[in-house]
Formats: C-alpha cells, sequence, structure tokens
C-alpha cells in the first residue's frame, strides 16, 4: 500500500525516497513547514512562568477543548473493542505518553483570540516556521513531528497496524475545526511526568497582547514587557484589538517605538 483516501479531499500518502507518510489535499502534497506559526495563550501563572522560561506544556490530548480530538475510536482494532466498550470515562483521547504543542498558521482570526486568550485577556507568540526548534530535556530522547493538522468531512476509521494509524489518529479533526489552521508538534514521551519542552527563546518573532489586558489587567501587561525585556528584547510587540472603523483586527505596534 502506498496511499490511502480518507475521503474526496484528503489522502495520506507514502513517500518512495523517505518511506514517510504524508497527507495530501484536493491532490496535492501538503506543506511540511509553515511560513509562520503562532501559539495562542490565556493569562495565568502558569503561562506567564513558560514564557519567562521559554518552554511549552506537553498537553495530553485528554485536556483538549474537543473530546473527538486524538480519540482511540478512529484507529479499527478488533483486539481493542471490548477494551474500549469497558472503559468507565468518555475520555478516549487519554495519551498519558503522548505530548502535544498545538499552534496556528493564522494570527488576525477573532474566535481564536476569543476563545485561546480568553476574549482577548492573553497573549500570543510568533515563530518563523522553519525555525521552531525545540530543545529535548534529557528524558525526551525524540525530536517528535511538527505536522499540519486536516480537517475531513467525515471521520473514517483506519486499521490500528496500518503504518500511519497513530499519525492520523493525532492529527485528524471534525471539519468544523477548520478556521483553527493547527499545526502540532508531537513528542513521545519516555517520562509520562516530564511536559515541559524547552525552545529557543531567540526564535520568537513576535509578541501579542490582548487589548483587554490592558484594560482590565495593566499590572499582567507590565510583567510580561518586563520577560520581554529580559529574554528576547528585540522582538516587537503588537497590542491586537478590533479595528474602530472596519470589522477586522487591528495590530497595533508599541514596541520597539
Amino acid at each position: 500500500m502506498t496511499e490511502f483516501k480518507i475521503d474526496d479531499e484528503y489522502k495520506i500518502i507514502k513517500e518512495e525516497d523517505t518511506g514517510f507518510w504524508h497527507y495530501s489535499q484536493n491532490g496535492i502534497m501538503m506543506p511540511k513547514r509553515a511560513e509562520k506559526v503562532f501559539k495562542f495563550y490565556s493569562l495565568n501563572l502558569n503561562n506567564i512562568d513558560s514564557l519567562l522560561n521559554s518552554y511549552f506544556h506537553l498537553s495530553n490530548p485528554a485536556s483538549f477543548n474537543d473530546p473527538f480530538d486524538c480519540n482511540i475510536n478512529l484507529l479499527d482494532s478488533q483486539d481493542d473493542i471490548e477494551t474500549i466498550k469497558q472503559m468507565t470515562t468518555v475520555k478516549r483521547n487519554n495519551c498519558s505518553n503522548i505530548g502535544v504543542v498545538s499552534m496556528t498558521e493564522i494570527i488576525n482570526n477573532h474566535v481564536m483570540w476569543a476563545h485561546y486568550t480568553e476574549n482577548y485577556h492573553g497573549f500570543a507568540i510568533e515563530f518563523k516556521g522553519d525555525e521552531v526548534t525545540i530543545i529535548p530535556s534529557i528524558d525526551q530522547t525524540s525530536r517528535g513531528t511538527f505536522m499540519k493538522v486536516i480537517y475531513p468531512k467525515k471521520l473514517v476509521k483506519v486499521k490500528k497496524e496500518f503504518p500511519f494509524a497513530i499519525q492520523y489518529m493525532l492529527t485528524t479533526k471534525l471539519k468544523h475545526w477548520e478556521y483553527e489552521n493547527e499545526w502540532r508538534f508531537i513528542l513521545k514521551l519516555d517520562s509520562k511526568k516530564d511536559r515541559i519542552l524547552h525552545y529557543d527563546p531567540k526564535k520568537i518573532k513576535g509578541l501579542y497582547i490582548g487589548h483587554q489586558m490592558i484594560d482590565n489587567k495593566p499590572s499582567a501587561y507590565r510583567l510580561i514587557l518586563s520577560i520581554r525585556a529580559m529574554v528576547f528584547p528585540d522582538v516587537p510587540v503588537y497590542v491586537v484589538y478590533p479595528h474602530p472603523t472596519e470589522l477586522e483586527l487591528y495590530f497595533e505596534k508599541v514596541l520597539p517605538k
């Protein structure tokens, strides 16, 4: 087998030269890198700490807001049917040995700012797509995989023994999530307790701050600017708010002036 049809839009195809499996969309191979990627954050102590100390938290998919994301029901395995039936939890996307960092190609989507920064109270950081370099900890020997998420019209099951089955399970979402334009860094964890993944702060290209933080949490705004001054002082800072005269977002550059 060299290709598997998911629906009329998506296929997963085996590359002859590498043996890796990659998605195609409408007959065109999907990109392996994004031009830019952004990471959204709500405003809380953990996220401020991650900004200060330059790390991502590797999420267990069980914590995702979509229970069908990374769901074991995407895999067709006769051996697992009885196990699944006996599960007492609805969290069938609990992957304790997998860590995921979710990013997006877009920064100017008002739904993303509303959902993932708690109505413009949070912030986002920007990376150049081909510079998403990760510094593994001593317990993380694999550098992981950086892949674009697909959004088929209908979720289909794939046989668990297929070589791309886990990749498919971890990078497939329902069609109505397509507005997120998501990319994922996926890492298999050697230690279930180790979910800290450091990155090089010099790779940050931009810092975006929701206007509600300035309006309602001015001390948090000053703290984040202080972190920027200490950790990545040359990075431009933008305040994000609804455009005063147009139905779109406006990005006001506040630093450097």
